[in-house]
């Protein structure tokens, strides 16, 4: 910027500030962090002023949601996180951190609405000083070469990028005439002049592939945040349902994107794979008083995943939990691993782990209380069964917040393990085909895609394959709570091969059930609470859980 300046000076084109002098002073700072434990990470990561990010901001993206791995932090625990503070901010003194650079940034957006004649000046000179400093530094890019006129040492020369070109010479070295020349417009006739001095709102559009359905949809509740040139946050909006979203105004011509996948009440953030990197994708390039239009298409990208991760959390408490009554789970900042490469049924909530026992509290620091999945048999799972699998970690993270003492234990078979995941399972699969028969008339899941049998059987709807399951087959995820729900005898004879378990209940609903498995400890216990709820279906019930929940248990 200093050179930026001084070549403004010798620039007889260019427009000089009003007051004679510009004083090019540090007015951020470009600081790296380095914490060395939990409380220390906490606070860097929660100070909202430092907005830090697990990535260098000149670091270029390679490729769409791409983790950036500090080589001299692999060996530690913590990675590194970058912020630019401004000069006066005071700096976490108890973390460990290096002063990068000194920045200078314009201050545009502190002129008023109405500028006067010398903050029009003031706005013009703005604008010459980044052209200047981006052009010395080779980072004009191309269009914007070709909107100048240069020269070598008469303004009067005039010569465009096409002459630059042919006589070999580079933008950088040479000079850019500012002078405005009233013919010149834009495409919508506004004067370059006015250009420069305007407001204008960064906004946008950012949505998924729901490859099992073949179609686009909004990434909803998502934070999107806007970086003058890349780098110093200046606006922050979230996207609405179908993925829009448009921050406040500002002068900021050059800005880049970027999307968090977490929610706006601190609900839930979506984690890359551990809780030391966020979930985030960054926009490619630099954006001229343009919107951002960003459709996650790939299914082999982590940015895709990452949508799709957050889109399931998102409609799980902003609708679903409404719609059927469910309780919410309690935890600020729920944290949610989404592991690229693992496999989807290795997904786990860590209230739940294989001893039974609740894990001991510092730990949680950690560890995600969720971590999910992408793939099934080695290769990619599908859309509806992320959601699925996201729905039924968040399904035992509501249970814990509405019996925590649930999990104290697990005896031997008079226990949580069928049960829990009985209901787990049973929200999952009713959730999940509640959501895309709303997106879609023509839903077919995509076990029953992959599935010849099931699909001409007519079972075209997630978890449709529990149906077909005999009582031999059941394990501790068993489809009694869709039982209890639905209409369907799958032991209806001619329905499917060998011996299916006799269904003979219906109508209860979700909201029931889980208050039925409120506070209670054993299988007993919760099958008379679901037997309080309607006493006519006593022997239908005692059935159904004689054949699902006691066979288990054997």
């Amino acid at each position: 910027m200093s050179n930026a300046y001084k070549n403004l000076l010798k620039n007889p084109t260019a427009i000089k500030h009003p007051n004679g002098y510009y004083n090019i002073n540090r007015t951020h700072l470009y600081v790296k962090f380095q914490p060395q434990d939990s409380i220390q990470y906490n606070k860097i990561i929660n100070d909202t002023i430092l907005a830090v990010s697990d990535e260098p901001f000149e670091y270029e993206v390679i490729s769409e949601g791409s983790v950036y791995l500090d080589p001299r932090t692999i060996d530690s625990t913590f990675t590194a996180y970058y912020s630019v503070v401004p000069i006066n901010y005071t700096i976490p003194t108890n973390v460990p951190y290096t002063i990068i650079d000194n920045l200078h940034f314009t201050k545009e957006d502190e002129i008023r609405d109405s500028p006067s004649t010398t903050e029009e000046q003031i706005l013009d000179f703005y604008e010459d000083l980044n052209t200047e400093a981006l052009k010395i530094s080779d980072n004009l890019e191309e269009d914007e070469k070709f909107e100048h006129t240069y020269f070598l040492n008469d303004p009067s020369e005039k010569l465009t990028y096409d002459d630059l070109k042919r006589l070999g010479l580079k933008v950088k070295d040479v000079q850019i005439n500012y002078e405005l020349e009233p013919n010149e417009l834009d495409n919508i006739q506004e004067s370059r002049l006015f250009g420069r001095r305007r407001k204008w709102n960064p906004c946008g559009r950012i949505t998924v592939r729901e490859d099992v359905l073949n179609q686009n949809i909004g990434v909803a509740g998502a934070r999107v945040k806007v970086r003058k040139w890349g780098w110093l946050v200046i606006r922050k909006a979230y996207t609405n349902n179908n993925g829009d979203f448009q921050t406040s105004s500002t002068r900021t011509k050059r800005v880049k994107y970027a999307v968090y996948f977490r929610n706006s009440d601190k609900r839930f953030k979506v984690k890359a794979g551990t809780i030391f990197w966020d979930a985030r994708h960054r926009g490619h390039r630099k954006y001229k008083r343009k919107c951002w239009y960003q459709d996650f298409n790939n299914t082999g990208v982590r940015s895709h995943f990452y949508a799709l991760v957050h889109n399931a959390a998102y409609d799980y408490y902003s609708r679903a939990v409404n719609t059927f009554g469910l309780k919410k789970p309690n935890q600020s900042w729920l944290r949610i691993s989404a592991k690229f490469n693992n496999t989807i049924g290795q997904s786990n909530h860590l209230d739940i782990n294989p001893n039974g026992q609740i894990p001991f509290i510092p730990l949680l620091s950690f560890y995600s209380e969720i971590r999910v999945g992408r793939k099934s048999q080695g290769t990619y799972a599908g859309s509806d069964r992320i959601y699925g699998t996201v729905v039924h970690e968040m399904t035992h993270a509501s249970h814990y917040r509405l019996d925590r003492n649930f999990f104290a234990n697990w005896p031997s078979c008079e226990r949580i393990g069928p049960m829990a995941e009985s209901w787990a399972e049973g929200a999952e699969t009713i959730l999940t085909n509640d959501r895309y028969n709303q997106l879609s008339n023509n839903y077919v899941s995509t076990q029953a895609q992959n599935n010849a049998n099931l699909f001409n059987a007519g079972l075209t709807n997630h978890n449709d394959r529990l149906q077909t399951l005999t009582i031999a087959d059941i394990d501790e995820y068993t489809p009694i709570v869709v039982d209890l729900i639905d209409n369907l005898n799958q032991n209806t004879p001619g329905f499917w091969s060998g011996v299916q378990p006799i269904d003979n209940v219906s109508g209860y609903t979700l909201s029931q059930i889980q208050s039925a498995l409120n506070i209670s400890r054993g299988i007993d216990g919760w099958k008379k609470r679901i037997m309080n709820i309607n006493g006519n279906d006593d022997a239908a019930i005692n059935e159904l859980f004689n054949q699902y929940m006691y066979n288990i248990c054997d």
